[in-house]
């Protein structure tokens, strides 16, 4: 069984091993995204002198909107750190974001996702970047599903019959050969579970057979595939009336003190907790757009499975379920990922150069 199981973790990763390594690596790189944005343009995110209170929302989204060059405000989200900037969603453009100062109504940045480098790596990471969402949608899904494969068969291969330290380590003094051997296989168990956690929620967003399977084990409603990422195109293009939308920020922070961030948009709002464990995890609330009076609690807990669902796999797959320290392991495995199919080509193909040499010797003395 372990030489046949050895057979087929090889031929299945030879053809798609090249493809696993782009998901991988692409993967790991969109983990620290927000981090790397944040790092990158510290004064799109922070605020460096704070000054008096922040302005109500009433007035800040129009001072905003009249710097935005025909563009408008459709959402805001309020963070529970006064030095951050309000983020504020545009209807204008796919993910277009605007960052505001809270206390001068400054516009500080624009992100604009679709002209980002980020842009490009997730094209790259969920398509091969096949503007159809076709072939490449569906090359990266079938090229998962078999890693799905080649991970099982891999770790039942390396499971020692004899345990022992050596099993558990990476040789660096016993030559190349070794070294590559022992990155490929221990590394390869070590990284093993969080590459199938992410191998197994990717293919959400690949099988229409597949989510609607897990909907269904789960017992949820199937519901379309959302975006991987987040956020849509906004359709509404209405002028808003935002003249109430301060009583309701100011409703939910004396409510939800423990809030991390409240993002409110016509008609409703919603709330992320500190104490929810997935990023997705947010819980709703409908207002009266005169009034700005509450008028429906939604909890998270309390929503459709189906939402609940997709929050757990998207947290999962990205590696945002327990802080930093979840996302430090995703993208150490992600890359340890990437390597494998390099290092299994590389054993490959010296074991495949030895049998030549070793026939070579062969034909040699027989003649």
């Amino acid at each position: 069984m372990r030489i046949f199981l050895k057979k087929l973790h090889k031929w299945l990763s030879i053809p798609v091993g090249i493809i696993i390594t782009i998901v991988c690596l692409t993967g790991a790189i969109l983990v620290f995204q927000d981090e790397i944005l944040e790092l990158s343009n510290p004064s799109h995110y922070f605020i460096k002198d704070i000054k008096g209170n922040p302005m109500p929302l009433g007035e800040l989204i129009p001072k905003a909107n009249a710097q935005l060059e025909g563009n408008s405000v459709t959402s805001v989200q309020v963070s529970d750190d006064p030095a951050r900037t309000y983020r504020m969603t545009l209807a204008e453009g796919f993910r277009v974001t605007a960052f505001v100062n809270q206390y001068t109504g400054e516009v500080t940045g624009i992100y604009k996702f679709r002209e980002s480098p980020f842009y490009t790596v997730m094209t790259l990471h969920r398509w091969l970047m096949d503007g159809s969402h076709t072939w490449g949608k569906y090359t990266v899904g079938i090229s998962t599903l078999l890693f799905v494969f080649i991970l099982i068969t891999g770790f039942i291969v390396w499971m020692p019959r004899r345990w022992s330290k050596s099993r558990f380590k990476v040789q660096l003094k016993k030559g190349k050969k070794r070294l590559f051997f022992d990155m490929h296989n221990v590394l390869g168990a070590y990284a093993c579970l969080v590459l199938l956690i992410c191998a197994l929620t990717g293919m959400f967003w690949s099988f229409e057979w597949y989510r609607n399977g897990l909907y269904k084990i789960f017992g949820a409603e199937a519901v379309e595939a959302r975006g991987h990422g987040g956020g849509r195109q906004q359709e509404d293009k209405k002028e808003l009336n935002v003249s109430s939308w301060q009583t309701v920020l100011s409703t939910l922070q004396a409510s939800n003190p423990d809030y991390e961030y409240i993002r409110i948009q016509d008609g409703s709002a919603t709330i992320h907790q500190k104490s929810y464990l997935t990023s997705r995890s947010a819980d709703q609330h409908k207002f009266d757009k005169r009034t700005g009076d509450i008028i429906e609690t939604t909890l998270f807990k309390d929503q459709p499975k189906s939402t609940r669902v997709f929050a757990w796999v998207y947290s999962l797959h990205v590696g945002n379920y327990w802080g930093i320290w979840s996302k430090i392991f995703t993208c150490i495995f992600s890359l340890i990922g990437a390597s494998l199919p390099l290092t299994g080509y590389y054993m490959f193909f010296v074991k495949r150069k030895s049998k030549q040499a070793v026939k070579k010797r062969k034909e040699t003395k027989t003649a």
